[in-house]
């Protein structure tokens, strides 16, 4: 399953190969590398620490304001708003870098629901398996294991929903104590709920991070 899922993702990098229009956006707690010509995010990357894993305070996401655009990107950079989004039935706006990470702070929470740090995800992959990797994250190792450095990033084919790239594939990158674990899986329709099923080889996930964008400046 995992060979297969590796040469398939390989396999479209002749399509996607063109995504090198990079800069690098750095917020107060997260930063991310956004591609300007595709107009979508490639990474998104943080330190989660134990203190902000086990903070009492827990923002809640209805007070804080609605996804909006990044002031620190060109808005014409950015394609992704609520009307790309509505009535498509299948896609959540998925974070990158998720908004649990972030509610321990006003700021945090609020520069986590910027449309750069998401791009499309099929619901049932979002709401379930990628969930449940946020949360081994955030609720297994954080709080034992201080600032691990979280990467989260998007591949792209051609395939978009309106105007907005639809990511073929998300993969995570986590480093702690000299330990990295990674996670590679399809963006599509499943019933799949482990997370576990997506782990991958880190030398294999840069591999393939590599040949689809050549010129990006992978952080891990």
């Amino acid at each position: 399953m995992k060979h297969l899922l590796f040469m398939a993702i390989l396999m479209a990098f002749t399509i996607a190969g063109n995504c090198q229009h990079t800069i690098e956006v750095k917020h107060t707690y997260y930063t991310i590398e956004f591609d300007t010509v595709l107009k979508s995010p490639l990474i998104s990357w943080y330190v989660q620490t134990t203190a902000h894993a086990t903070a009492a305070t827990k923002i809640d996401r209805k007070s804080v304001a609605a996804f909006h655009q990044d002031p620190l990107i060109d808005s014409r950079c950015q394609v992704a708003n609520d009307q790309q989004y509505r009535n498509n039935g299948h896609f959540d706006k998925g974070h990158l870098s998720p908004y649990s990470a972030f509610y321990f702070d006003s700021i945090a929470a609020r520069e986590s629901m910027y449309y750069t740090n998401t791009a499309p995800q099929y619901s049932f992959f979002n709401e379930h398996p990628w969930e449940k990797l946020e949360q081994y994250v955030l609720k297994t190792l954080a709080p034992i294991h201080d600032s691990i450095v979280v990467y989260t990033g998007c591949l792209y084919d051609s395939s978009k929903m309106n105007n907005v790239p639809i990511p073929t594939a998300y993969w995570k990158v986590i480093v702690y104590n000299g330990i990295t674990e990674a996670w590679l899986a399809n963006n599509e329709i499943t019933d799949n709920t482990d997370y576990e099923r997506y782990k991958c080889d880190p030398v294999n996930l840069r591999f393939i991070i590599r040949r689809y964008y050549p010129a990006l400046q992978i952080p891990f």
